[in-house]
Order: structure tokens, then C-alpha cells, then sequence
């Protein structure tokens, strides 16, 4: 007997817009006139969800601009999600029992639901006077992607390549946008970013010219966006392979790959990597540890069972000495990367790529391979083997280049402060209107257990990193 797997889904409400943003599509029946609404799967790409819906369910081609609210009040359920999007072709036709209204003259008392009025009043308002600060994002603007197809061609002229007409959008947001175009050769993928990842533009544009083995190659940026265009690398994500050479290549080109940027830190830095140098973590370790202390207090359930004072104490004493350990021992500080997880490695036959550049860094290098074999530990469970593989690979290495003294030892103590490196990498720790929202005090909480688990084994002569981990 086959049982049916309920899959959860959202529900979203439209506004879809043509010729120009002067018509809008509602649906009609007796009681008046609706927004047309769309279920997707919960945690989907929401953009690319919705315009596959709305092909699927309606036939028209659309493409998506962002989500309501933007920088505008609420409307009034809290209930009810908007998101605006915009039909590709300009005389496209309505769907049975919907029709194209003027946005001008529509009325209040024509929708069933006056949330579905407001919703178009707030899209209007942030078109016409933009965001809280007056200005008007990159993506909020309808037709922007004609205007965006005109650039990517132009980048890809001289290749040459020529757009086909196909393309693919991810992600869709006022000043976020990922999007992948076909061609009549390799694809091309355009990329902008908001706050708080504004950072994730200079420091892609540096790595491609700087480091080019190891990165995407950056066709052309439009820097009013903080957007950049890049040529698709023909390779196969890390995430869709279970071949332990392509694993143990990444671990080893990683290595490569900061050793070749042990002269660009200033460099990096002012691109806007995240500072990790030893120097600053150990600034952070006092407040961080004290905010640590206030949320012990705050936690309601037990278990997990509360650090105490005494076990936050210890471990900060332990944090404190790992980092100047890692100092002493001299390694220069590297290109590092926080989200090294697999979906953002390709593998290549001759090389990896590593993709996604907005938690790039600059600190102890050994710090960024702790990330990676942690995926690998998840992605592969159990298998020691493999976990040996990608230690000696990247071990061997810096060991062929740099004098370590101990290279079991600094793997151990640098997978601690990994932790501590990723809790302290933003600065939501230090926000208490983040903490307030669910799990994330709870979050923090566990990363310091986690910590406690790795300094009591380093002291108690953990003798690998494998070992440390399990």
C-alpha cells in the first residue's frame, strides 16, 4: 500500500503586471475581483517557484521582481504574502476568467478582499517615491531585465556568444537578483546583492582577476547594482558527487588556492573580506563570551544542560589560548571562505572553482578547511577513510611549503576555533532584537557546547581532527 508524502507549501499572492506596469491581471467571479494566487513548495527558491507556477497554471512567461513588503509598510494581514512580477511578452493573453485592468481607476470596492487593493496601492507607492531613504532599488523598476538582457549581450559579444532567449531566475528581490541565461555556447549567470552581502561584489571582481584558477570568470560588472556577470564553469558541484577524488582535489586546491593569496590579505581586506586575523579574534573573545553568559541565563528547558559559569570561564581561558597557539606557530594569514559547503565548490577534472564569495575572509588558512571537512563528515558519515584522504591532501600540501611543527595538532586546535570564528563572523550576536527571534539564542548556545566538546578533548591529547569531530 503506497502512502501519499504531503509536501507543506505557501501561499502567494500576485501582482502581475504588463505593457509597461499600466495593466494588471485579476481574476474575476461574482463577488468581485481577486489577485491571482499561487502555491509553491515551502523553503523553495520563491522566484523561480513562482514563475514556473504561474507558466504551468496560466501560460504566461513571467519573470519576478520582488517580494511586498519592500521598504513599505505592511498591509494590513499579516497573513496574506505579495510578491510583483511582470509578463515577458507585451500583448500576453488573459487567462480564462481573468482580464487586464487599467492600474489606474481601479477601486477599493471592485476586489472581495481589501488586502488585495492594498497590496497594489503600497507597489504603487514604492514605484513612485521609492524606499524609506527616497531612492529606488536596482530591481524594483519594471522591465529591468530587457534592459539587463542588453548588458549580459554585450558582455558576451566579444566571446562571442549570443544570448537564446532561455534563462533561468533564482532568486528575485529589490536589490538581490541570480539569474543563469542560455546561450549558443556556455551560459552565463548574473549575480547582485543587497545588504548585508554588499560585500560579496568588490571581493568577487578582485578574486577573478587575482586569483583565475580558482574562481569564476567575471565577464563584465554593473557596479550601480553591485552586480557582476560570469561565465558558467563546466564542471559538476561537489554536492552532486559522492567520487572522493573530486573531495580530497577540493581539499588539496583549497590549499593551493591560499597559499597563492598569502600576499594579498591587505588586498582582500579592503575588498571587504571579513577580518579574521588572530589579532581580532582575540578582541572578540571577551564579548563574546559575556553575551554567551547572558544567554545561559536565558534558557528556559533543560536539556540540553546550561554551561555553567565556571564551564564558560574554562572555555573562554581555552579559546584564548588556542588562538594564541595558532599565533605563535606563524602561519601568515590566507584567503578563507565560511560557507564552504559543497554547493559552492565545482569539480573539475584538472581543478576546483569555488563559488560565492559573500563570507570570503582573511585569517588562519587552516580555519576554512574545519568548514569543509565538516560537510564532508555530514555528506559522508562514518567513513574515516575518505575524512584521512582530505587531511593528508590538504595537510600535505602546506607541509610541502610551510614549516608547521605539529600539523595534527594545529588541524585540532584550528577546528575549534572555527567554531568560534563563524559564531562571531556577523554581528548578530551582538544584536538583542536578533536573539530574540526563535532558535537563534538557542543557536549560539549549542556552538558553545560545541566548543566545549573540542577543548575538552584537545585537552584531553585528542590525538587527529577526525577524532576531534566524531
Amino acid at each position: 500500500m503506497c502512502n501519499s508524502v504531503q509536501v507543506e507549501s505557501e501561499e502567494w499572492r500576485l501582482i502581475i503586471l504588463r505593457r509597461n506596469a499600466s495593466e494588471l491581471l485579476v481574476f474575476e467571479s461574482e463577488a468581485g475581483l481577486h489577485l491571482p494566487r499561487v502555491e509553491v513548495p515551502a523553503h523553495s527558491r520563491v522566484a523561480q517557484a513562482l514563475n514556473a507556477q504561474v507558466k504551468t497554471l496560466w501560460n504566461l512567461e513571467v519573470y519576478s521582481l520582488y517580494p511586498l513588503p519592500a521598504n513599505t509598510p505592511a498591509p494590513r494581514s499579516s497573513a496574506a504574502r505579495y510578491h510583483v512580477v511582470e509578463v515577458l511578452e507585451h500583448e500576453a493573453a488573459a487567462p480564462r476568467t481573468a482580464h487586464w485592468l487599467p492600474i489606474r481607476g481601479l477601486k477599493e470596492a471592485c476586489f472581495i478582499e481589501l488586502d488585495d487593493f492594498g497590496a497594489v496601492q503600497m507597489w504603487i507607492e514604492t514605484l513612485t517615491h521609492g524606499n524609506s531613504n527616497g531612492r529606488r532599488s536596482p530591481f524594483e523598476q519594471p522591465g529591468w531585465l530587457l534592459v539587463l538582457k542588453d548588458l549580459v549581450q554585450d558582455a558576451i559579444r566579444a566571446i562571442p556568444l549570443t544570448l537564446s532567449g532561455g534563462f533561468l531566475q533564482f532568486n528575485a528581490s529589490s536589490s538581490f537578483s541570480l539569474i543563469r541565461f542560455e546561450t549558443n555556447g556556455d551560459a552565463v549567470w548574473f549575480k547582485a546583492v543587497g545588504e548585508p552581502n554588499e560585500r560579496e561584489f568588490p571581493l568577487t571582481v578582485a578574486l577573478s582577476s587575482i586569483l583565475p584558477s580558482y574562481t569564476p570568470r567575471v565577464l563584465a560588472t554593473q557596479p550601480l547594482w553591485n552586480a557582476w556577470m560570469t561565465l558558467e564553469v563546466p564542471g559538476l558541484l561537489l554536492s552532486l558527487t559522492d567520487n572522493l577524488s573530486a573531495w580530497s582535489n577540493a581539499a588539496r586546491d583549497l590549499a593551493r588556492m591560499q597559499i597563492a593569496s598569502l600576499e594579498m590579505a591587505e588586498v582582500l581586506l579592503s575588498c571587504k573580506a571579513r577580518d579574521l586575523r588572530i589579532g581580532t579574534l582575540l578582541g572578540q573573545v571577551e564579548p563574546f563570551f559575556a553575551r554567551l553568559h547572558e544567554l545561559m541565563d536565558r534558557q528556559s528547558t533543560s536539556p540540553p544542560a546550561r554551561l555553567s559559569p565556571q564551564e564558560l570561564a574554562q572555555l573562554k581561558e581555552g579559546m584564548h589560548e588556542a588562538l594564541l597557539a595558532l599565533q605563535d606557530e606563524g602561519i601568515p594569514d590566507a584567503l578563507g571562505h565560511l560557507d564552504l559547503n559543497p554547493e559552492n565548490i565545482i569539480a573539475l577534472p584538472e581543478r576546483t572553482v569555488f563559488l560565492d564569495w559573500a563570507e570570503g575572509s582573511v585569517g588562519h588558512p587552516f580555519l576554512s578547511f574545519s568548514y569543509l571537512l565538516e560537510h564532508f563528515r555530514r555528506t559522508f558519515e562514518g567513513n574515516a577513510e575518505g575524512q584521512s584522504r582530505l587531511i593528508r591532501e590538504y595537510a600535505g600540501v602546506w607541509e610541502s611549503t610551510w614549516c608547521i611543527a605539529d600539523a595534527k595538532k594545529t588541524l585540532c586546535v584550528s577546528a575549534l576555533v572555527a567554531v568560534f570564528a563563524h559564531a562571531i563572523s556577523t554581528d548578530v550576536w551582538r544584536d538583542d532584537g536578533k536573539l530574540q527571534e526563535p532558535g537563534m539564542a538557542g543557536y549560539y548556545r549549542s556552538l558553545a557546547r560545541r566548543m566545549k566538546r573540542y577543548a575538552d578533548r584537545i585537552r584531553a591529547g585528542v590525538s587527529s581532527v577526525s577524532e576531534l569531530l566524531t
